[in-house]
């Protein structure tokens, strides 16, 4: 990986208002090695799971796709501060992209267990997804859906960036 890269990716996040990914951590390089191993397990992940129907997500292609759309990469960033399990990235990649959020299981039980379920629709045609985590702490992810009704009835829908920090 050249340092062009890393420093294009630390500037991306730096950009995006979200440095505290960064210089919350001691040292902020041991930081950007935490993000860059998530974004390589993510990358890998999505390979695997989709097959030729994968995005790139490489470190490279958020970059680019950040010179693009600047807040839906802040919302992905947002979420590396949440979580690095690279199947909550991956379903959280697959919203931002398109997929329509279809149902939500949640099971808790105090001390004992947590499981939370994502369905996610295709309005592709392609089939639909299963995303799963037993950690509690990606149960932070839900406040970036978007939350609204149409015709009185509940819709989750997106994947969107909050306003973090100091307020603009």
């Amino acid at each position: 990986m050249t340092s062009s890269l890393i420093d294009k990716l630390e500037q991306a996040i730096r950009g995006s208002g979200e440095e505290w990914l960064i210089d919350s951590f001691a040292p902020p390089s041991e930081a950007m090695n935490r993000i860059r191993k998530a974004i390589s397990e993510l990358d890998s992940l999505a390979k695997q799971r989709l097959g030729k129907n994968s995005p790139d997500l490489s470190e490279n292609a958020i970059v680019e796709e950040y010179t693009r759309n600047p807040t839906k990469i802040r919302a992905f960033f947002q979420a590396l501060g949440s979580t690095h399990n690279p199947e909550m990235l991956l379903m959280v990649f697959r919203i931002i992209r398109g997929m329509e959020i279809d149902n939500v299981q949640i099971s808790y039980e105090k001390k004992k267990a947590f499981n939370m379920q994502v369905e996610l629709l295709s309005p592709y045609g392609e089939p639909s997804e299963s995303y799963n985590s037993q950690n509690i702490n990606d149960f932070a992810l839900l406040r970036h859906f978007g939350i609204l009704t149409i015709d009185e009835k509940p819709v989750l829908d997106g994947f969107y960036s909050l306003r973090l920090g100091k307020s603009s």
